[in-house]
C-alpha cells in the first residue's frame, strides 16, 4: 500500500421508532413513551462507538485518525486474497489485520471494525445453513487481532454492526431464518466481550441492561436495522408491501419508540426495503430517510421525537424505470439512484449522500459509456437550492469520471474519502481523499506521498491517496471508513 505522510499535499486546483409491524395507535400496545422521557433518554445516550481501551501500554493517550478498508488482490493466475487493512494517517503506518490473524478472520461474507477500532467481527459459514458471527479484540498500538480471545456470538446471523452505549462495546446482529413472506428475524444486542451467562440467565442487573443480551425487536425478511452515533440508540426498520416503518430501541433502558411510517400500509406493490439509506444526525435531533416511492427518490428530515410532525421532504429525482421517464432534471438532480447510508457533518447541519445513475448514457446514446456518480450535500432544511455537488465529478468517458464504490466523511466533516478506479487504469481501484467544502470551484485532492497529480481533460489534476501496484495482479480497495482511535503510547 502506498500513502502519504503527515497532513499530505494538495493537488493544484488548476491542472490539478416502530412498534414492530403494527398500525395500532394504542400506546401500551405500541410501546410508546411520553415525550419528556424519550427526549431525555435520547439526549443522555452516549455519543461513543468505541471504548474498550486503547490496547497496550500505560502512557499518554492520543487520538489518531485512521482508515479501514477491504483490499482484494486478484493475481492474473492463482488464488487471490481479500483482507481488511488499516492505515494510520498520523503515523503513516499500515497493517493487514486479517493476514496478522493467521487466516482465522475471514472477510469473504463480511468483516468490520467498530469505530474506535478496538473490535473486529466477521461472518463465516457454519455447520448448518446460517453464518456464524465471531468477534475478537484488537490491540490498537500493535495493529494486531487478539485472535486467542475470539468468541462466537451466534449462529444463523444475517448481518451485524458494532456500537457502544457509553458503558461497553456492543454488537448488534440480525439472527434467525425467516421463512416465507411472513418470516421474521430477531435483532439482538449483546456485549462484544464475554458476559456473565449465569447472572444474565438469572435476570441480570436492571440498572445495567447492556451487560446482558437484549432483544431489540423483530423485523421481517425485507427489514433491518442501523446503529447510530448515539450508541445506545438502534434504528429498527420494518417493511410491508407498500410501506416502511422506523422506530428506535434504546439499549440503556430497553425502551422502544415508534417514529413514523412511510408509504401506505397494506397497499399493493412497493419500492420500500431496509436497504434504503437511513441515518441519524450527530445531535440526534433528526433522521435523514431516503425513500423510493411513486417512482421518485425523496429525502426526508424526520424529527427524532415521539409522534413527530410530518417530515420535511425534498424530491430528488425520478427512479430508474419510471414510466414517464427519468434523467429529465437539471444538475445537480440529473441522477436516478441513491446508494449507501448518508453521512453528516459534525454540526448535523448538512447531509452527504451518493447519487448515481445512467443519465449520461441515456442522454448521449452511443457516446457516453460510463455511469454518473457524485457525492451531493443538502442542508437539513431540505431546501432544493441547498443541494450541491461535493466531488464535482467530471461527466466524460474518462478515469476522471470517478466510478465511486464506497465513501465516508471524517468526523469533523472536512475530508471526504472514496474508492474509485486508478488514473487511466479501470482494472485497479484506489482510495481517494478530497476537501469536503463544496464552495470550492474544484475540490482539493489530498495526495499520497508517492502519488503524482494526473491532469484530466477539464484542466484540473487529481491524485490518489492510497494505491498499490502489484505486478501481474489487480488490486481493488473497497468499503473505506474513517476512525478516530485512542492510542495509549
Amino acid at each position: 500500500m502506498t500513502a502519504f505522510r503527515g497532513v499530505g499535499r494538495k493537488a493544484s486546483a488548476v491542472l490539478a421508532l416502530t412498534a414492530l409491524g403494527a398500525c395500532s395507535e394504542d400506546p401500551k400496545e405500541e410501546g410508546f413513551l411520553d415525550a419528556a422521557r424519550i427526549d431525555a433518554r435520547v439526549q443522555d445516550a452516549a455519543v461513543n462507538d468505541g471504548g474498550g481501551g486503547a490496547g497496550g501500554g500505560g502512557g499518554e493517550v492520543t487520538v489518531h485518525t485512521r482508515l479501514s478498508m477491504l483490499k482484494r488482490v486478484r493475481p492474473d493466475s492463482g488464488a487471490g486474497a481479500l483482507d481488511l487493512v488499516i492505515y494510520d494517517i498520523d503515523d503513516d503506518r499500515e497493517a493487514n489485520l486479517t493476514a496478522n490473524a493467521g487466516g482465522q478472520v475471514d472477510c469473504t461474507i463480511r468483516c468490520a471494525l467498530n469505530r474506535q477500532m478496538t473490535s473486529i467481527g466477521w461472518l463465516q459459514r457454519g455447520a448448518g445453513t446460517g453464518n456464524e458471527l465471531w468477534v475478537a479484540p484488537i490491540d490498537t498500538v500493535h495493529f494486531e487481532v487478539k485472535i486467542d480471545e475470539k468468541r462466537k456470538v451466534a449462529d444463523t446471523v444475517q448481518h451485524f454492526e458494532f456500537t457502544n452505549d457509553g458503558k461497553r462495546d456492543l454488537v448488534v446482529s440480525m439472527q434467525g431464518e425467516a421463512v416465507g413472506p411472513e418470516g421474521q428475524y430477531q435483532v439482538m444486542v449483546e456485549p462484544v466481550a464475554a458476559y456473565d451467562q449465569a447472572a444474565c440467565d438469572a435476570g441480570g442487573d436492571l440498572e445495567d441492561l447492556s451487560a446482558c443480551p437484549q432483544l431489540a425487536g423483530a423485523v421481517n425478511i425485507n427489514g433491518g436495522f442501523r446503529v447510530t452515533p448515539f450508541g445506545a440508540l438502534i434504528i429498527l426498520i420494518r417493511t410491508d408491501l407498500s410501506s416502511m416503518t422506523i422506530s428506535f430501541f434504546n439499549v440503556s433502558n430497553g425502551a422502544s419508540q415508534a417514529l413514523d411510517t412511510f408509504g401506505s400500509m397494506n397497499g399493493t406493490g412497493s419500492q420500500f426495503a431496509a436497504g434504503l439509506p437511513v441515518g441519524l444526525s450527530p445531535d440526534a435531533s433528526y433522521l435523514a430517510v431516503f425513500t423510493r416511492d411513486e417512482f421518485l427518490w425523496k429525502i426526508h428530515n424526520l424529527q427524532a421525537i415521539p409522534n413527530p410532525p410530518d417530515p420535511v421532504r425534498l424530491e430528488l429525482f425520478e427512479t430508474d424505470g419510471d414510466r414517464m421517464g427519468d434523467c429529465q432534471r437539471p444538475a445537480p438532480f440529473d441522477f436516478n439512484v441513491v446508494q449507501f447510508d448518508p453521512r453528516f457533518d459534525e454540526s448535523g447541519d448538512h447531509v452527504f449522500f451518493m447519487a448515481t445513475g445512467d443519465c449520461s448514457k441515456q442522454n448521449s446514446p452511443g457516446v457516453a459509456n460510463r455511469d454518473d456518480y457524485d457525492i451531493l450535500r443538502v442542508d437539513k432544511s431540505m431546501a432544493a437550492d441547498s443541494v450541491v455537488s461535493v466531488t464535482k465529478n467530471l461527466r466524460s468517458n474518462s478515469w476522471a469520471n470517478h466510478e465511486l464504490t464506497s465513501f465516508d466523511l471524517s468526523k469533523d466533516g472536512k475530508r471526504l474519502v472514496f474508492t474509485a478506479p486508478r488514473p487511466n487504469d479501470n482494472a485497479n481501484r484506489s482510495v481517494w481523499m478530497i476537501d469536503a467544502d463544496p464552495a470550492q470551484a474544484f475540490p482539493e485532492y489530498i495526495c499520497g506521498k508517492n502519488s503524482t497529480p494526473v491532469a484530466a481533460e477539464d484542466g484540473h489534476s487529481r491524485c490518489e491517496f492510497l494505491f498499490d501496484a502489484v505486478p501481474d495482479a489487480k488490486v481493488f480497495y473497497e468499503s473505506v471508513r474513517f476512525h478516530e482511535v485512542e492510542v495509549r503510547q
